[in-house]
């Protein structure tokens, strides 16, 4: 192959519209959270801000967790609604050769900044 597309994935920051869900990362099937780690442990990178004071939110232990069973979980340790109006919510990610995201030969995925420099170097997969 000579050429490739390049996939570019923003980097998340606290002032993304989506900043108020939490990142479920998943088995190759998707019937599984692993997190980041692949030790089932689940992190929120961001204070949660209610009435004006922050708080530290998770880690949340969801090894051996469906991603509906983990987001419950989350959702009953942060019940209050923000400083924006929104409740935290999940939003489940499959790693590349996942179910829904297949690896595909003509592609490789890079990191972006917010002003769209790539500070991780693209992958091929």
């Amino acid at each position: 192959r000579t050429s490739l597309n390049l996939s570019v994935r923003k980097l998340r920051e606290e002032t993304d519209l989506s900043y108020y869900k939490v990142v479920l990362t998943t088995n190759l099937n998707g019937t599984l959270v692993e997190g980041i780690y692949s030790d089932g442990m689940i992190y929120y990178p961001w204070g949660w801000r209610v009435s004006g004071e922050v708080t530290d939110v998770g880690p949340w232990d969801c090894a051996e967790k469906t991603p509906e069973e983990c987001c419950e979980t989350i959702q009953l340790d942060v019940p209050e609604m923000d400083d924006q109006g929104n409740y935290i919510a999940c939003f489940v990610e499959e790693p590349v050769g996942g179910t829904h995201n297949p690896e595909l030969e003509d592609r490789a995925i890079g990191v972006a900044d917010s002003g769209g420099k790539i500070i991780r170097a693209p992958i091929y997969h």
